[in-house]
């Protein structure tokens, strides 16, 4: 009787695949083999070389759409400039996390590849088109001009620690939130209707 696959190998590499939203012809043609060789490993009816899983682990590891990357490395995937991205994060096309670690007073943005991807197809591809019209922008909010009182306000009236809240808002943390109520940051567009979202839901609990 042929030896049977060892499951760990057999899960890992279909998780791989999962994990980059692939079909399995698709993750084949990624890894450079036959679908049917490929059905075979993710079926575990054969044993995953070791050479093949060091290529998937890889693969997964640069192409998961939801690891969070610099921008720079965003702009390089895409072949667009970096300052193209930075536009696209303060104006809220493109969805960014900010990490906790400040550069010159400034807190890093981070995004995913699928958010690369939705920015690319949503908003670049058709402003950079001489015969595109331009995309009409959502109906983003204005930031208020004492937008530190009202969201040091908001917080307090809804008893959530600077963590908490910016885990209901999708912000990276509590530095977030304090750059923000210091003062020392604007929020984007984007967030400060996240905030809003946040203050008219917790208004309509009874």
């Amino acid at each position: 009787m042929p030896r049977s696959a060892p499951q760990g190998h057999t899960s890992e590499i279909r998780r791989f695949r999962l994990q980059l939203r692939l079909s399995q012809p698709q993750f084949a043609k990624l890894l450079g083999v036959s679908p049917e060789t490929y059905r075979t490993w993710d079926s575990g009816r054969r044993r995953v070389p070791d050479m093949w899983m060091d290529r998937a682990r890889a693969l997964a590891a640069t192409r998961d759409p939801d690891r969070l990357r610099s921008l720079q490395e965003l702009a390089t995937t895409f072949g667009v400039h970096v300052r193209t991205l930075r536009d696209a994060a303060r104006s809220g096309r493109l969805e960014v996390v900010y990490e906790n670690r400040v550069v010159f007073r400034n807190l890093i943005p981070r995004a995913t590849l699928a958010a690369g991807h939705t920015f690319m197809e949503r908003y670049y591809r058709q402003s950079y088109s001489r015969f595109a019209p331009r995309p009409r922008l959502p109906d983003w909010p204005l930031v208020p001009s004492d937008w530190a009182r009202q969201l040091l306000r908001f917080r307090r009236n809804l008893r959530l620690t600077q963590t908490l809240f910016a885990e209901q808002i999708g912000a990276a943390g509590k530095a977030v939130v304090y750059q923000w109520e210091s003062g020392r940051r604007k929020p984007s567009p984007l967030f400060w209707g996240r905030i809003e979202e946040l203050v008219r839901r917790a208004s309509m609990v009874p």
